[in-house]
């Protein structure tokens, strides 16, 4: 039998707005067609009680952009409904004393994560140095490959690995199909979202199991594919790490109540407690 939501609190880890104020994504129709309203309308669709909204802003990710300045405004609007990130290209001149500033200005995080840099360069140093001093977390898009538009590089996660022991009041927040396609020990070299039965857990398993501060952002087809390819193993792998798990939609395409994650997760049954961790707690613990 499908559960019901209506009784669950739910915040969507991960948002973006593609069209806002003089800023819109032509080039990508799918970015443009989510306007403030149009995401004001699907979270209050889906009963969501919040959401985190992100910036997108990276030297490799152009015309893809949506400035920490228009994130904060769409904030002072809607206070009570969006939990605004901050994001700049790590190899910014000021970077430091920017991201300081937004955070002051209120950001609770830092992302979306996309500068096309290994993630264990020392240039992403600064950037966690803030996030542990802040106390705030960090959502990281991770590229399959080098030939990906944009996502830190770290194709073994070795990089991940490496920075969340040095870090290690850090949470780092793990999205994408660099992240989502070691969900297998079977990962493709060039593919984006490997499809086929999980025989065997892969590194993105091993990590949220072996560092409390790695969690998974289960947002768009990165997310759901890993865990449609195999329904059984999903299911178990969602129930064991229901702590390090969040819910979130990212793209317009997840917006369809019933081709969406939020259907995927319905029709799985889990447990209650495994529900609210994905839904809400694990994101309400993280954030200062």
């Amino acid at each position: 039998m499908e559960k019901s939501f209506s009784e669950y609190r739910i915040i969507d880890c991960h948002t973006h707005i593609g069209n806002f104020i003089d800023i819109n994504n032509p080039f990508s129709p799918q970015w443009n067609k989510v306007t403030l309203e149009v995401l004001l309308s699907f979270l209050n669709d889906t009963k969501a009680s919040g959401a985190v909204l992100l910036a997108i802003y990276s030297w490799n990710n152009t015309p893809i952009i949506m400035p920490t300045q228009y994130v904060l405004e769409a904030y002072r609007t809607h206070p009570d409904k969006f939990i605004p990130f901050c994001a700049l290209d790590v190899r910014e001149p000021f970077f430091e004393e920017e991201t300081r500033l937004y955070i002051d200005m209120g950001c609770k995080g830092f992302g979306e994560y996309t500068s096309k840099v290994p993630l264990d360069h020392r240039v992403n140093l600064k950037l966690f140095n803030i996030c542990a001093k802040f106390e705030v977390p960090v959502l990281i898009h991770v590229a399959a490959s080098e030939n990906d538009p944009y996502g830190a590089l770290d194709p073994n996660l070795m990089g991940l690995e490496r920075v969340a022991r040095k870090f290690d009041n850090v949470n780092f927040i793990m999205h994408g199909p660099g992240w989502w396609r070691h969900i297998s020990a079977d990962v493709p070299q060039e593919a984006s979202y490997p499809q086929g039965p999980v025989e065997k857990a892969g590194r993105a398993v091993s990590l949220l199991e072996s560092y409390p501060n790695i969690y998974g952002d289960l947002s768009a087809f990165s997310g759901y594919n890993a865990l449609q390819r195999d329904l059984d193993f999903g299911k178990n792998f969602l129930e064991k790490l229901n702590t390090k798990l969040l819910y979130g939609t990212d793209l317009e395409a997840f917006f369809s109540l019933n081709h969406s994650l939020l259907n995927l997760l319905r029709n799985m049954n889990l447990s209650d407690e495994a529900y609210k961790n994905i839904f809400h707690r694990n994101l309400e613990r993280m954030l200062r």
